[in-house]
């Protein structure tokens, strides 16, 4: 039997975690269940930051390799993906924050491009939680999470109206 992955995603001033996520859907509320149709971001406006993770759990001796990326769909014009910045050293690890609308000086990381995962950002992992210190390369914690994967897509007003393109943002990881 091999490991459980799981994306997780926290909102709220008091980091409630939703689990076993299937999508990112930014927009102007911060939760992760109303439909993004209901509380579109208007042009000129950012969406609530998303802070997303990976979670691990099941049968394996090690986590290691992580990368993340924008893999899929092309953003039109007024629209940046801003990404927390990648992994070098344990304190690279951003510390939760109560989403918010506000540009997220925190998300360093311009990943508004398609790239291959192969060029994507180091992820790192460790136990407790994924703004817990200790995270490193690789984990032999069971369970383990990856650093917040956190982002937030921002407008400016020449953003056209309506939905984006479907965007995929990809981890990749390594598992024995």
């Amino acid at each position: 039997m091999a490991e459980t992955y799981e994306w997780d995603e926290a909102n709220g001033a008091g980091e409630t975690v939703t689990h076993t996520r299937t999508e990112t859907n930014w927009k102007n509320i911060d939760d992760s269940t109303t439909a993004y149709t209901a509380n579109p971001i208007t042009a000129g406006n950012n969406s609530f930051d998303k802070w997303q993770y990976g979670h691990f759990s099941g049968t394996y001796n090690t986590i290691l390799a992580g990368l993340w990326a924008h893999t899929a769909g092309a953003f039109g014009a007024g629209l940046t993906l801003k990404a927390s910045p990648t992994m070098t050293a344990d304190a690279n690890r951003l510390a939760y924050a109560t989403p918010a609308t506000a540009t997220n000086a925190n998300l360093t990381l311009d990943a508004t491009a398609v790239i291959a995962i192969g060029s994507g950002k180091a992820v790192w992992f460790g136990v407790t939680g994924p703004a817990t210190a200790g995270k490193a390369a690789s984990s032999t914690a069971n369970p383990a999470y990856t650093n917040y994967l956190t982002t937030q897509l921002q407008t400016t007003g020449s953003a056209a109206a309506g939905d984006t393109a479907t965007a995929t943002l990809t981890l990749q990881y390594d598992e024995n």
